[in-house]
């Protein structure tokens, strides 16, 4: 079943309209007719069924709300940028696997530029694709990519859980750290993060984490991680 967010408190029986491109997708994409029902998520992630009417304008009458489980403790994932093409498709596959928000990291090795006046541009651009993202998969949160920051302000992201991968570590694996706390996990470039680096994250209580024998793409990697904290609360 389709779902959309809807950026405002709603209430049984109201009435609720959505914006210009939400509009385009039901009725000229999905091809929606008069009362075919969807759900949608208000603004404090309450879920509702709903019955959508076509014209004059795409709107919903709202006719109950659904009982849905809350999602897991916070992860949040600290990603190195890299290319353009890697990094969206890396966003949209986050959010689908669960991540509640992603902030992209500015690194000593990461190739990636970016001018001032286009960054508020860029993130906007981003939240749509985990926007996208999070109501093609029917989550009941958003996803929400913050602006990229150097690694020295990762501190302001902290959760009770710290990760960084880390190719070096030879004893300590993924899985074996992963738990219901919240978590923070740290994926370095395409050359990974240098041994400094991976030393300021230790003295801020990052534990490192082997991902297995393969050398992973920054994007391959980062998957991989959000798919084993799946796969793992799921059977605690």
């Amino acid at each position: 079943m389709r779902q959309y967010f809807i950026d405002k408190r709603i209430d049984i029986g109201e009435t609720v309209y959505f914006d210009e491109k939400q509009s385009h997708h039901i009725k000229n994409v999905l091809r929606m007719e008069n009362g075919d029902i969807i759900r949608v998520v208000d603004k404090d992630n309450a879920v509702f069924l709903v019955e959508i009417s076509i014209e004059p304008n795409v709107s919903a009458k709202v006719l109950r709300p659904i009982a849905e489980f809350s999602e897991e403790s916070d992860i949040i994932f600290c990603a190195a940028l890299i290319k353009k093409d890697k990094w969206e498709f890396l966003l949209q596959k986050a959010a689908e696997l669960g991540a509640t928000k992603i902030v992209p990291l500015i690194t000593s090795r990461t190739n990636f530029k970016m001018a001032e006046e286009r960054r508020d541009k860029r993130v906007e651009r981003w939240n749509k694709i985990t926007l996208e993202a999070c109501q093609q998969s029917n989550r009941v949160s958003r996803c929400e990519v913050e602006k990229p920051i150097k690694l020295k302000e990762i501190t302001r992201f902290l959760s009770e859980n710290n990760i960084v991968a880390y190719e070096g570590e030879k004893d300590v694996f993924l899985a074996n750290l992963i738990d219901e706390k919240s978590i923070t996990f740290v994926i370095g470039p395409e050359g990974g993060l240098t041994e400094e680096e991976i030393e300021y994250l230790k003295l801020l209580d990052f534990r490192s984490a082997s991902l297995g024998k393969r050398i992973l793409r920054a994007e391959t990697a980062g998957l991989y991680v959000l798919a084993v904290i799946d796969a793992k609360r799921n059977s605690l």
